[in-house]
Parts: structure tokens; C-alpha cells; sequence
């Protein structure tokens, strides 16, 4: 079965646009617009890979996935920042919060497909697929 991402972005447009990408790479989409409706569902169905956004209102990412990090059965789902802001303690902070990986907006397409690529392999050879 092909991995399931989840596309966390307050940008409506952001979140369709990495969904159509993923899609058409064959991967299973959910998407939300925000912190605590995309917290609800990984809580609920812990996807293979989320793809956080950093600035959102009410939850931003560094929180997000401090909350991930905590719980017992997220802890070890991948997660991809995407961020504006592309400063080194940006990167360093995506790290310190339990970031798997930083990509700056506007961001390549491949780079995109790359590095979700390499999260969800990285994912499956851990759960010893």
C-alpha cells in the first residue's frame, strides 16, 4: 500500500498544490489547514509522513511537532517543514523540535518529490518493511 502524507498548510493553495505533487507520485493524501484539525488526525490515524507548514494561527509547526514527538505512537513519524523563512536557526529549530527534514517556500518541485521520497523509504526500513 502506498504511503499515506499528511499536507498541514494555512495556505489552501500551499496544501493543494504539494497534494496534486504527492498524488500524482501515487501517495496517499490528507490535508489540513491547521494546527489543531492536523493534530486531531495524526492522534487519531498517524500517517507515514506529515509535511508541516511552520507559520500557522493557533498551532504553529515547532509546537505542532513538539505534541507529535510526545505521544508514543507518533514519535517516529517523519516530519517535513516547509517555511518561508529560510535562516540557518530556522533549520537548527526544525532539528531541535524533532524535524526530519527543512524545505524553504517557494521550494523546487523535485526537491519537494526528493525529500519526501527519501522520508518515506527511511520509514519503511525502520518498520522493517
Amino acid at each position: 500500500m502506498s504511503p499515506r502524507v499528511l499536507v498541514v498548510d494555512d495556505d489552501p493553495d500551499v496544501v493543494e498544490a504539494v497534494g496534486v505533487v504527492l498524488e500524482d507520485d501515487g501517495y496517499r493524501v490528507e490535508t489540513a489547514t491547521d494546527g489543531p484539525a492536523a493534530l486531531k488526525s495524526v492522534l487519531e490515524a498517524p500517517p507515514d509522513l506529515i509535511v508541516l507548514d511552520v507559520r500557522m494561527p493557533r498551532l504553529n509547526g515547532w509546537e505542532f511537532c513538539e505534541i507529535v514527538r510526545r505521544q508514543s505512537h507518533t514519535r517516529d513519524v517523519p516530519v517535513l517543514f516547509l517555511t518561508g523563512r529560510g535562516e540557518m536557526r530556522d533549520q537548527i529549530t526544525a532539528m531541535q523540535v524533532g524535524g526530519s527534514g527543512h524545505l524553504r517556500k517557494p521550494f523546487r518541485i523535485e526537491d519537494l518529490r526528493d525529500k519526501v521520497r527519501a522520508l518515506t523509504r527511511e520509514t519503511k526500513t525502520q518498520g522493517g518493511e
